[in-house]
């Protein structure tokens, strides 16, 4: 999915998993642990789930570092934008009940709605295909339900209704009004009830009576000041303002979510014709990854991600491997989508993966390299990006592989959204091993770095991941 709050990792590469049988053995497990236990300053939660059981639980670092206190499947944090698969779930338990239909008009529960958007469809915000803009306001401020819908209603959509995707997460809090109106319920209590205690998932939600928040989390920024925990943050009461609440911000342990892959993998809380619509890959997302109603179904993988930059989560079901991966990290430098991908390619391969000594290149060692073109004509993309630049350089520069793997169009909308992260700026430095090439661009924070890996085969561009981290 593309959570354009979140702008962590874009990798444009094969990967395939297969039978559970092949991934799940001891051997890999312990490499897994070996690879993991060999990052530096790693903090976070690692799990790995095969059919009833886990097969791996991992804790590193602290989770509060004042008080030397470990992270464990336990500790609770906040899973980010994972926090809309249970939205979704929450719309079409009240479909089930017959209280609402997804082809409904949001008209038929909100007032005063503007012209444009007049028939934007219960569907739509639940696919992102509403064209409504990803968010209106930062996730603290103090606002209403109605003090923001009058700020949505101003906002210009991206397109026509149900022509195209955009990331929303705008459209996410009003699938969260939807369920408070017509369940009757806060939309904390629906999920406590429908979801969570059905679920066994004992300290999910906003608040939860049944959860410690003394094992809450504190997240740490790229130069270790300690930002707090979510329950630190402007909340309005008992769960946030509605720029977050409903699409994101839940709290829950790993053992919680163990218990939702339990949950979806025996259709215990949707019907089994519902959870299939659900995960059904409705919207393209480009590059092979379609968007259901609240998952991102790439391939053999029903997923989501989540995050602020600082906590980072992210859920991965394999339903037809009854596999299931998860991680969470609360350290600004942790790269976890790089190190998940990374887990799983581990898990495929059964061999660890190849490290690079990174070295800078001085102007006459760059003038010499032979990846020299490609590295012009991408920092030239980046600087001034545009749809026809993006397409003479696909045209030019890139591998078959690349193409075929991802499609022009998600290629174009990954260069441009580098290209946005870039902020336009000049190169900092740029390294190399021999086969591969690394740019770092500054950040408005001086303590982070946008990285852009770029894989070059034949001296074409056959693989590329960014990150941002500390420097």
């Amino acid at each position: 999915m593309k959570n354009f709050l979140l702008i962590s990792l874009l990798l444009l590469s094969g990967h395939v998993l297969r039978s559970q049988t092949d991934l799940i053995t001891p051997d890999r497990i312990k490499l897994v642990e070996t690879f993991l236990n060999d990052q530096e300053d790693l903090s976070g939660i690692f799990m790995v789930g095969s059919g009833d059981q886990v097969m791996m639980t991992k804790g590193y670092g602290f989770a509060d570092r004042s008080s030397k206190t470990p992270y464990s499947d336990q500790t609770l944090f906040t899973i980010g934008s994972i926090t809309k698969p249970f939205t979704a779930t929450a719309i079409l338990l009240l479909m089930e009940d017959a209280k609402l239909a997804i082809t409904q008009p949001i008209t038929t529960y909100f007032e005063n709605v503007p012209e444009d958007k007049k028939m934007i469809t219960i569907h739509q915000l639940l696919t992102h295909s509403s064209g409504l803009p990803g968010a209106i306001g930062d996730d603290y401020e103090s606002i209403n339900a109605e003090t923001f819908r009058e700020r949505l209603w101003k906002e210009s959509l991206a397109f026509t209704p149900g022509t195209g995707y955009e990331y929303s997460n705008t459209g996410y809090s009003l699938l969260g009004m939807i369920v408070e109106q017509v369940s009757g319920l806060s939309y904390n209590d629906f999920l406590s009830s429908r979801i969570f205690s059905k679920a066994g998932m004992k300290t999910a939600g906003y608040t939860n009576p049944n959860a410690d928040y003394s094992k809450l989390a504190h997240g740490y920024l790229a130069d270790g000041i300690d930002s707090g925990t979510s329950k630190a943050k402007n909340w309005n009461g008992n769960e946030p303002y509605w720029h977050l609440k409903s699409n994101g911000g839940l709290l829950m342990s790993a053992q919680d979510m163990f218990q939702w892959y339990q949950v979806l993998r025996g259709k215990k809380i949707l019907r089994p014709e519902t959870l299939k619509l659900q995960i059904t890959p409705h919207v393209d997302e480009g590059g092979g990854s379609f968007y259901g109603y609240g998952y991102a179904v790439n391939g053999q993988s029903v997923e989501h991600n989540g995050g602020n930059r600082i906590f980072k989560a992210d859920f991965r079901w394999f339903p037809s491997d009854d596999f299931f991966f998860f991680s969470a990290t609360n350290d600004a430098n942790v790269r976890l989508f790089r190190l998940n991908d990374e887990v799983l390619q581990i898990l495929k391969t059964g061999k660890l993966p190849v490290t690079h000594s990174w070295s800078e290149l001085n102007p006459d060692q760059l003038a010499t390299n032979p990846g020299i073109e490609v590295i012009t004509s991408f920092r030239q993309l980046l600087k001034d990006f545009s749809v026809a630049s993006a397409n003479t350089f696909i045209d030019t520069y890139c591998s078959p592989g690349i193409i075929e793997r991802n499609g022009r169009e998600k290629l174009i909308q990954v260069f441009e959204m580098v290209s946005n992260d870039s902020q336009h700026s000049e190169v900092d430095k740029i390294l190399t091993p021999g086969d591969h090439i690394q740019l770092h661009y500054p950040m408005q924070n001086k303590h982070d770095k946008l990285k852009i890996t770029l894989g070059l085969v034949n001296l074409k561009l056959d693989s590329m991941n960014a990150d941002i981290a500390g420097s």
